[in-house]
């Protein structure tokens, strides 16, 4: 098994509730959906790094997505 580690973050009140929320609806973990978020700015950071650009289309419009 790989190696383990414990991490204490502090949240707000209202993102530790979007946090739980999110868990419950996709019937993951708070770490689970914690794991998930580092891979996907991970996923992010590389796709950029690498000259590509990350596009939304929501009603037509084309968008690109600038993660902060």
């Amino acid at each position: 098994m790989a190696d383990v580690h414990r991490v204490n973050v502090n949240f707000t009140e209202s993102a530790y509730k979007e946090l739980t929320e999110l868990a419950q609806r996709r019937g993951k973990t708070v770490s689970d959906i914690l794991r998930d978020a580092i891979a996907l700015e991970h996923w992010f950071d590389e796709t950029r790094r690498e000259g590509s650009r990350v596009l939304v289309e929501r009603d037509g419009n084309v968008r690109e997505v600038i993660p902060r």
